[in-house]
């Protein structure tokens, strides 16, 4: 199956994805009418399709007719400017996931080159991202290492029950 860059007509596939990806991190996604994918229809059409030039998203089949088998997505993140990076940009890769039944076909591995590849395109070449362990290796097969600084976060809200 071909890497292409995700159109609108992805995006309930995508958003079918999110869920997928939600269920492998141990969150249940809630019914197929639950109120976060609502939102995130609009996150992704914001984003999805070119409308954004600091954002992409990769793909792998959704032919016609054919739901998609894996997907990911990379932005550029704006930070303060320091001599490595003096114009401050990193970017970040997010959404990384594939339908179960494609695990280990080299689809991950595909998308992660094709979002690095396109950062570079733009010139940013200090490249972020979460993994999961399930993930890792993906990452660090295509060169990503442990931070250097170790990740805090910090809730200041109580998380919302999901939604029957």
């Amino acid at each position: 199956m071909q890497l292409r860059t995700a159109t609108r007509a992805d995006i309930p596939e995508l958003i079918r994805l999110r869920a997928v990806a939600l269920e492998a991190l141990g969150v249940d996604p809630g019914p197929a009418e639950a109120s976060w994918r609502d939102i995130a229809r609009g996150w992704f059409a914001e984003r999805v399709g070119g409308s954004r030039p600091d954002c992409t998203c990769l793909v792998v089949g959704g032919g016609p007719g054919e739901p998609l088998q894996a997907a990911g997505m990379a932005w550029v993140t704006y930070h303060l400017p320091d001599p490595r990076r003096p114009d401050g940009r990193r970017g970040y890769i997010d959404g990384m996931v594939t339908e179960a039944g494609a695990r280990g076909q080299g689809h991950a591995g595909r998308i992660v080159t094709g979002l690095v590849d396109w950062l570079n395109g733009l010139g940013v070449h200090f490249v972020q991202l979460h993994a999961s362990s399930a993930g890792a290796s993906v990452y660090r097969a295509a060169g990503f290492a442990a931070a250097r600084y170790p990740g805090m976060d910090l809730i200041t809200a109580p998380e919302p029950a999901p939604r029957p």
